[in-house]
């Protein structure tokens, strides 16, 4: 999928609005079809799942897009210093490098020239830009262009320096995600592992109980309020767990949400089947 533009704050309440009903429909759902019985839990955990869905989906491409604007930033900082150094002003290199295609930054950069055009003072212009854009380092390289072109001198220089910084920084990131990824599959793993414990708990512990119980040894509560307990303890296991694998792996806690969604399926189905 092409990501071209932020979502904006109107499209991000519609979805939160659109994954609240089909949660509440879902939940709804189960209460008509098995009442408040412990198999309702499982429809909470779809309803929960189902819930995040979107939102999760909206956070991946939103950082995608980031992503994809970041690793174009050192092509388009040396592109722009190639043109200069040819002979043109800052503005025709900005508007020959806006024809080429650099990802999701060529709409902002073709936005940029637009207004630089229009007689937009260049600090100005750059900052709308750099809102517009919304990641840290598109920022920075922002504030050392705007600084460059305040105090004067060689901006080739000053472009190419920036873009080596750019890719430093890009590949100081990609080494820590790789090094990261390792404790990702370890939450995967630890979340798999605790879902097995919850079943074989019940099969060995609960459910003998329940049929053999004495006066020493007797269940406070009824077997399905067991049953329901452990479930609900797995998935909310399951929710934080994605949670701290996406604070793990990208630095963004609701990275996390694509995560929690899996997890919770994962456990919701598995105890479904097997409880």
């Amino acid at each position: 999928m092409k990501i071209r533009i932020a979502y904006n704050r109107r499209t991000k309440t519609l979805a939160i609005m659109l994954s609240v009903i089909i949660g509440v429909l879902t939940v709804t759902a189960g209460f008509l079809s098995v009442g408040l019985n412990y198999q309702f839990h499982y429809y909470v955990g779809f309803a929960l799942a189902l819930s995040l869905l979107l939102p999760a989906l909206m956070v991946h491409w939103e950082l995608r897009r980031k992503r994809l604007i970041d690793e174009a930033l050192p092509s388009l900082l040396d592109d722009i210093a190639e043109s200069h150094e040819a002979g043109m002003t800052l503005l025709q290199a900005l508007e020959e490098v806006s024809k080429r295609k650099y990802g999701p930054i060529t709409l902002e950069l073709k936005k940029l020239t637009a207004q630089l055009s229009w007689g937009v003072e260049f600090e100005q212009a750059f900052k709308a830009f750099s809102d517009r854009v919304n990641t840290a380092l598109t920022t920075r390289v922002t504030v050392l262009i705007i600084e460059a072109i305040r105090l004067g001198g060689d901006l080739k220089t000053t472009f190419n320096a920036t873009a080596k910084f750019v890719r430093q920084i890009i590949a100081l990131r990609k080494e820590r995600e790789s090094q990261l990824r390792t404790y990702l599959m370890i939450i995967y793993a630890s979340s798999l592992i605790f879902v097995l414990i919850i079943i074989i708990l019940y099969q060995s512990f609960f459910l003998p109980m329940s049929n053999q119980q004495t006066r020493f040894l007797q269940m406070q509560m009824s077997l399905e309020s067991y049953k329901s307990l452990l479930f609900d303890l797995a998935v909310v296991e399951a929710l934080f767990g994605g949670l701290t694998a996406g604070k793990l792996s990208s630095g963004v806690t609701l990275a996390g949400l694509k995560h929690s969604v899996a997890l919770v399926l994962i456990a919701t189905i598995l105890l479904s089947l097997l409880f």
